[in-house]
């Protein structure tokens, strides 16, 4: 059986699993060159067996309940994946996410976000959720603010590439008694 939360308009969020390697970087693969610039992982040509073993430890970390790592689906095809690290002692939430390019543009990662956030809150019960992108992402900066998180402050050369740093925007949300 195979976790997902359905959302609306044909949008899924699936627990990725081993069998979701080939799709996932068959993904990845398509489009590398795009992320590549937003993403330091992006510069490594993907395999299905390093997907398959980054998966894994995904699922340990899930076991743990430290993190939650999903394919996102839409209309019944894998379009990219979302996911979220979290730190039971300090109750602080990461979200990161990425797009296949002919997906973008329907609000899939706003609604992916918002329900990732919401559980953030209401089912782990953190305090705190973070989004960090470059601070030149345009997009991904959209997604956050549109989201309702709010830019905290750049910290700067914090993004790591084979060949520079780049600062990074960072943008959260934050409980205020009981509600966010």
């Amino acid at each position: 059986m195979t976790f997902a939360l359905t959302l609306d308009g044909g949008l899924r969020l699936v627990l990725a699993e081993p069998h979701h390697a080939e799709p996932i970087a068959g993904l990845m693969l398509r489009n590398q060159e795009r992320l590549a610039v937003w993403q330091p992982w992006a510069a490594y040509r993907p395999s299905v067996e390093s997907t398959r073993s980054y998966i894994r430890g995904c699922l340990d970390r899930f076991a743990e309940g430290r993190e939650l790592y999903l394919m996102i689906e839409h209309e019944g095809v894998p379009v990219g994946a979302c996911g979220m690290r979290r730190d039971p002692q300090t109750l602080i939430a990461d979200i990161g996410y990425w797009l296949d390019a002919a997906a973008e543009g329907k609000g899939l990662v706003t609604r992916a976000v918002t329900a990732l956030t919401e559980a953030a809150f209401d089912v782990y019960g953190m305090r705190r959720v973070e989004i960090r992108t470059m601070v030149t992402n345009k997009r991904a900066r959209a997604v956050a603010e549109r989201c309702g998180y709010e830019l905290e402050g750049v910290l700067r050369k914090a993004m790591r590439f084979a060949d520079r740093n780049e600062d990074v925007a960072l943008y959260a949300v934050v409980e205020r008694h009981g509600r966010r």
